[in-house]
């Protein structure tokens, strides 16, 4: 009797199904945690969920391994769809189910959920497939299909999308080609297999601000976020431990992690603490400071035009001797010309002398055309991005304390990274205001009054 109830307890909760199959799991409290997450997506309680997890923590046994054999067995209709960065990690997913639901344990907890006894790589009216890529449910016509990231879901809808590490290392997680081709996936294959009441469960750690998890709480919302950090170094809901305390200290110690952190604190912030936060070498503009008060002289204003996606940037500029010092004005999107200008006059003087992106010759005769007599256009040429960032980088550089979107471009603004290393080449992404700064060189060349010999910076 125990043991039919033991079984009976098992097929209603994740947490006890996982006991049951595998005997010998050690939960830790995280694992716990974990677990009652996916029973909420089980249940229809969850659509989204986001689990970011620290690197060897044990997250794919619970949410890639075990969950999907269980969620066949709740309901064996279920369409799954498991994807990973490689095929071959994808694969090996896919066999480890397979293993799980031909258990004996998981036939006394779900003895209706089974699969074909042989491989069958093309499917009939008659058989059911099963092979390293995809199996179904004798009887019901669920599956489990596994693809790597950049792989065809042509003719599979999805009933519950899984992605387990879109990256398979900082190499790839740090390319710009490679985030915005595991981007397009997202949106042009793994999505467009949803329908209606489709759930998803993306389960990773962090790279990068803009890995796949960085972009998909840019862009939507909707999703549950579970945050598990190496060591706890704020308060998170559910999060039992003190501050400072190891996640999971029988298998990582307090030792190591702070080890990671002493070797390579662009890993700890990133993949153990899931705050990823660009190094310095992968940062354009890496130093400067705040300042409260600026000099007495006359300012010079850059502009950058934005409009659907992209704001429209307008920064004030001192430069005394070596030292720059940046107020943002303006940081909005979807301004028309006329709102602009409605804008233009509660922040700027009307003789302002303002130098503004020469792509967009047609605004800026416009702004003149409203009396904004001084402004010009930015003077481009061969490599004018990296002469201009060059320029701004040959100052002493301090913003002013509620430059807010200012502040998180310079903490974001990078390089492209090759080889572990930065090229020459900014991502062009997180830079409007820093675009609007360097066009101000173009005043600034021909303008002696902007210098005082009886100021000092810093």
């Amino acid at each position: 009797m125990r043991f039919n109830a033991l079984a009976a307890l098992a097929a209603r909760n994740f947490i006890d199904f996982v006991s049951y199959t595998k005997a010998d799991y050690i939960f830790n409290w995280h694992h716990r945690s974990i677990c009652e997450q996916l029973d909420n997506l089980s249940k229809g309680k969850l659509k989204k969920l986001m689990l970011l997890v620290p690197p060897q923590h044990g997250k794919s046994e619970l949410a890639t391994r075990r969950f999907p054999a269980f969620q066949l067995g709740v309901k064996p209709t279920t369409k799954i769809a498991i994807c990973s960065y490689s095929d071959t990690l994808a694969t090996s997913f896919n066999r480890d189910i397979q293993r799980i639901v031909d258990d004996l344990p998981y036939h006394d907890v779900f003895p209706k959920t089974i699969l074909s006894s042989s491989n069958v790589v093309s499917s009939s009216k008659s058989s059911y497939l099963r092979n390293a890529d995809i199996f179904e449910t004798v009887g019901y016509r669920g599956f489990v299909k596994t693809v790597g990231v950049g792989g065809s879901l042509t003719g599979t809808p999805v009933d519950l999308g899984i992605i387990d590490d879109p990256f398979k290392d900082r190499e790839e997680a740090m390319s710009v080609r490679i985030r915005d081709k595991v981007w397009s996936w997202f949106n042009d294959v793994y999505r467009t297999r949803m329908h209606n009441d489709s759930q998803e469960l993306l389960i990773m750690t962090r790279w990068d601000e803009d890995d796949l998890a960085g972009r998909i709480l840019r862009s939507e919302s909707g999703w549950e976020v579970i945050t598990y950090q190496a060591i706890k170094e704020r308060e998170f809901p559910g999060d039992p431990r003190n501050l400072g305390e190891v996640l999971w200290p029988e298998r990582h110690s307090f030792e190591r992690i702070l080890e990671i952190k002493k070797n390579s604190p662009f890993t700890f912030s990133s993949l153990y603490q899931q705050e990823p936060k660009p190094s310095n070498q992968a940062l354009v503009i890496p130093e400067w400071g705040y300042y409260d008060d600026s000099p007495d002289v006359s300012p010079i204003y850059g502009m950058d035009f934005g409009f659907s996606n992209d704001p429209t940037a307008i920064i004030e500029v001192k430069i005394v001797k070596d030292c720059m010092y940046l107020r943002e004005l303006l940081y909005k999107k979807g301004l028309t010309t006329p709102e602009l200008d409605e804008n233009m006059k509660h922040i700027l003087p009307k003789y302002a002398r303002i130098s503004a992106d020469s792509s967009d010759q047609r605004t800026i005769a416009d702004l003149k055309q409203k009396g904004w007599n001084n402004i010009v256009p930015s003077v481009k040429g061969k490599d004018s991005i990296i002469n201009g960032i060059n320029w701004v980088k040959g100052f002493k550089i301090f913003i002013h304390r509620d430059s807010h979107n200012l502040k998180n471009e310079l903490l974001n603004y990078q390089w492209i990274m090759y080889g572990g290393k930065a090229t020459n080449i900014p991502i062009d992404n997180m830079n409007h205001a820093i675009d609007a700064i360097r066009y101000t060189k173009t005043i600034y060349r021909t303008s002696q009054s902007l210098h005082s010999s009886f100021h000092k910076c810093g």
